[in-house]
């Protein structure tokens, strides 16, 4: 008779006892258990049913079933109503949050927390991604400095390496990423950047292979779908590329590099409407980044919309000298004017000046699409 069954014939058997109830729970979702625990406490007394202690668990068995918004609905009202909220407590209501989309207020939430030890090492992870996910990489950076996490400390490397190569820190981020996966090998957020720096680097079957061995694991995981997208579109499997992105765009809406890519295979299969859509989408995340405007630029070029396209490339250029869309957009309208010869220029300008996985553009490229997109008088 193992633990589960014991527990089980003693909760029968006393089926008023919170402190059985809540043993039972724990070792039911410490196998795995989750629906047995949910019908649990589905029978329990409704007595029981109302104590703190289960409605928690009942949370976390809500949390595992990815319920989300159930979880946020079951434990607001004790953040509210209760002097000492467990530490516990106030990290799943912020996790759920920031799941929902809510970062803000998850960033509100663990502000009630106070917590040491285990529960501070498990808040501070918290904070530190809900910081990244709002883009404050220095603050982000702030929440996970004092953090010695014994078991989660290749966690603490991990989410460090993200947030550094998010602030454009390539070198610390891989540093920290080798760091992480040292300490165990299955590292998510680790595993995340070795896999796009490696990407970034052309290596594109360590990249591969790597976000492939994320989505083992994570298989709802945005970043790796993303990476994944973007090693297929190098490979030139732009139809995978196509559904992997979609599914990235699902995954993490509101991370503006998913749109970019999107929309980019979205150009490569002669869709302009559809890349237009996504970079409307990346435009209503961050309205001042340069790229979003030299994918509008490149848009209206390839439309033959000259005006359209010459504002949008003095934006973005204001916005991001460098650009590599409003490069793109730039050489479409010099083949317009007939000037192959600087069009190429300014095609080769925009491969040697910045950095990513660039995705087989050419002059040749440029004048099919080109001549595929643009209405014909």
């Amino acid at each position: 008779m193992n633990r589960a069954t014991q527990l089980s014939h003693f909760a029968d058997q006393d089926p008023s006892n919170p402190s059985l109830l809540c043993d039972l729970l724990d070792e039911l979702l410490s196998a795995d258990l989750v629906d047995d625990a949910v019908t649990r406490i589905r029978l329990a007394p409704q007595e029981l049913r109302r104590l703190p202690a289960v409605k928690f668990r009942e949370a976390r068995c809500a949390m595992l079933r990815g319920e989300s918004a159930e979880v946020v609905e079951i434990l607001q009202p004790l953040i509210e109503n209760m002097p000492d909220v467990p530490a516990g407590v106030t990290h799943d209501v912020a996790y759920a949050q920031l799941v929902l989309g809510q970062p803000d207020k998850a960033l509100a939430t663990l502000g009630r927390a106070d917590s040491a030890g285990e529960d501070g090492v498990a808040i501070g992870l918290l904070k530190a991604r809900i910081l990244h996910r709002l883009q404050q990489f220095d603050a982000a950076l702030d929440a996970l400095a004092s953090l010695s996490g014994g078991a989660r400390q290749a966690e603490i490397h991990g989410v460090r390496a993200l947030v550094l190569l998010d602030a454009g820190d390539t070198t610390r981020a891989s540093s920290e990423a080798e760091k992480a996966l040292a300490l165990d090998p299955q590292q998510h957020e680790a595993a995340l950047v070795r896999g796009t720096v490696a990407l970034w680097d052309q290596q594109t079957q360590v990249s591969t292979e790597t976000f492939e061995h994320v989505l083992t694991d994570h298989p709802r995981s945005g970043r790796a779908l993303l990476g994944l997208g973007q090693c297929l579109m190098l490979r030139g499997d732009i139809p995978a590329a196509h559904g992997l992105l979609e599914r990235a765009s699902v995954e993490i809406p509101d991370h503006i590099g998913t749109w970019h890519a999107l929309a980019w295979c979205q150009l490569i299969q002669g869709d302009l409407s559809g890349a237009k859509r996504s970079f409307d989408r990346a435009f209503a995340i961050d309205r001042t980044f340069g790229e979003t405007h030299g994918g509008f630029a490149l848009v209206f070029a390839l439309r033959g919309e000259r005006a359209q396209a010459e504002e949008s490339i003095k934006r973005a250029t204001r916005l991001d000298p460098k650009g590599r869309s409003a490069l793109y957009a730039r050489s479409v309208l010099l083949l317009d004017d007939g000037d192959t010869e600087a069009a190429v220029e300014v095609v080769q300008s925009a491969l040697l000046t910045t950095r990513g996985p660039a995705v087989g553009v050419s002059i040749d490229f440029l004048y099919r699409l080109r001549d595929i997109v643009r209405p014909r008088s």
